[in-house]
């Protein structure tokens, strides 16, 4: 057994935040701000209040904090807000059209095409293979012991790609594995540079530092998923998996068979968001599980309990609470996507505010989840937040990690299955340890990025 757990309460754990500018931003200094870190534009008021607005370079812009106007942006007035212009310009590039960015019946057909994928019974299927690549990231760690701390970050990154590829993407390569991993990254790490010229309605012709090393990495991440698509085709292959259900695809409409460039579009969407979204996620949670040894202990305890030396099953994971509360509770304190965005295509009245059309609607995740309305003590770590009663005493989009209203992020339960049976392997087989001097920011580059990665002391069991 672990040592005792009686200090959880007396080391109460406060992991690293953003500094809030104390009102929104100047233009002068919103730019080179949203730059460095788009967090650390978000003022202060919107960890405070229930809705911010302010004008932005003609244009007016409203945080929605409230859970209850939130709730009115996603379902009950949905239909006045379209996915926001800025996300739509920044992923033309790489996604154009897909699930991700598309509207109306263009993105219904492709959601319904989709879904048989992530059905609750299907998904159980997965869990083998997702304690198989968990094994394999262990067996890494065992092989390359050393006493410097590992970057978990990178670590996280290929082991959730392993299960993409176990599941998803059936009989996918190594070396087209890695030019996705390394183009999808190089797109992400200098995504803020077209997102802040798209907030300020900067022409798209427009060039920016990075204009041409995301165009480069667009290129190579379509080009890599073409060849994949081709060789299917020629080889044939698993139908049941997400290419084989996008060549499957039919309009319902047309009966037409959905086009090469979307789905080279909808695979690229899944096999980035498939797996970055969950490496983040589990990077933040065993870095709060370095500093907080203690609930690292009772972790431990549990999965050892149930599961002793044997591989996650699907069966165990619903006797593994303390586990999935943690990972819930990483990923209020840092959500794998920040921010969501929408656009008022008509006039929207919410709260007391009368929106004109086209404004823009910033749904701030990232300070809805440590609102000081919201959550007690919101930027201490505290899993048992998430115990069963606490749970149902709040609405939907008060914790809102996957996004929310009929767009909720389509492979959520994959994503929490996921997360609980890699981190239930790891902790049995490893400690993480932090290095005592490491506080990384929270950086948003789309998905909850670490500022300098994330090293962490592996030591093997």
């Amino acid at each position: 057994m672990s040592s005792s757990h009686s200090t959880l309460a007396s080391k109460p754990l406060y992991p690293p935040t953003v500094t809030a500018p104390p009102q929104p931003l100047p233009l002068w200094r919103f730019l080179p701000t949203f730059v460095r870190n788009p967090l650390r534009a978000l003022p202060r008021q919107v960890y405070e209040d229930d809705m911010l607005v302010a004008a932005r370079a003609g244009a007016t812009i409203a945080w929605v904090m409230a859970p209850a106007l939130v709730e009115q942006v996603l379902v009950s007035q949905a239909d006045a807000t379209t996915k926001s212009p800025v996300e739509k310009r920044v992923f033309n590039a790489s996604l154009a059209d897909s699930i991700l960015i598309a509207d109306g019946a263009q993105w219904r057909w492709q959601r319904r095409a989709l879904a048989p994928l992530f059905r609750a019974v299907d998904l159980q299927t997965h869990v083998p293979a997702m304690a198989t690549a968990a094994e394999a990231q262990v067996a890494r760690w065992r092989s390359a012991a050393s006493p410097a701390p590992r970057a978990v970050d990178e670590d996280m990154t290929r082991a959730t790609y392993e299960v993409i590829l176990a599941t998803m993407l059936v009989g996918g390569r190594p070396a087209e594995a890695e030019t996705i991993l390394k183009a999808g990254n190089d797109y992400l790490a200098r995504i803020s540079w077209e997102m802040a010229f798209a907030l300020l309605r900067l022409p798209p012709w427009l060039p920016h530092p990075a204009t041409g090393q995301m165009r480069r990495a667009a290129r190579q991440l379509r080009e890599a998923v073409s060849a994949i698509i081709a060789r299917r085709r020629t080889e044939g292959g698993d139908g049941r998996d997400l290419l084989g259900r996008l060549l499957a695809a039919r309009h319902p409409d047309t009966g037409e068979p959905m086009p090469d460039n979307l789905i080279v579009s909808n695979l690229l969407t899944l096999l980035e968001a498939g797996h970055e979204t969950t490496a983040k996620a589990l990077t933040w949670t065993l870095y709060l599980l370095a500093r907080a040894p203690d609930w690292q202990d009772r972790v431990f305890d549990e999965v050892r309990g149930v599961a002793g030396d044997a591989p996650i099953t699907a069966d165990m994971l619903a006797r593994l609470p303390v586990t999935q509360r943690v990972v819930k509770e990483a990923m209020r304190l840092y959500p794998p996507a920040p921010v969501m965005a929408r656009q008022a295509a008509e006039p929207i009245t919410l709260g007391a505010h009368r929106l004109p059309a086209g404004s823009q609607i910033i749904i701030p995740i990232y300070a809805i989840h440590r609102h000081r309305k919201l959550w007690a003590d919101p930027d201490r770590f505290d899993p048992d937040r998430f115990l069963p009663a606490a749970e149902v005493a709040r609405l939907r989009t008060h914790y809102m990690p996957f996004g929310g209203g009929s767009r909720v992020c389509i492979g959520a339960a994959f994503a929490l299955l996921e997360a609980t049976t890699l981190l239930a392997t790891f902790v049995r087989a490893a400690r993480f340890g932090w290095d005592g001097r490491h506080l990384p920011e929270p950086i948003s580059r789309i998905t909850l990025r670490a500022k300098g990665g994330m090293p962490l002391h592996v030591i093997m069991r």
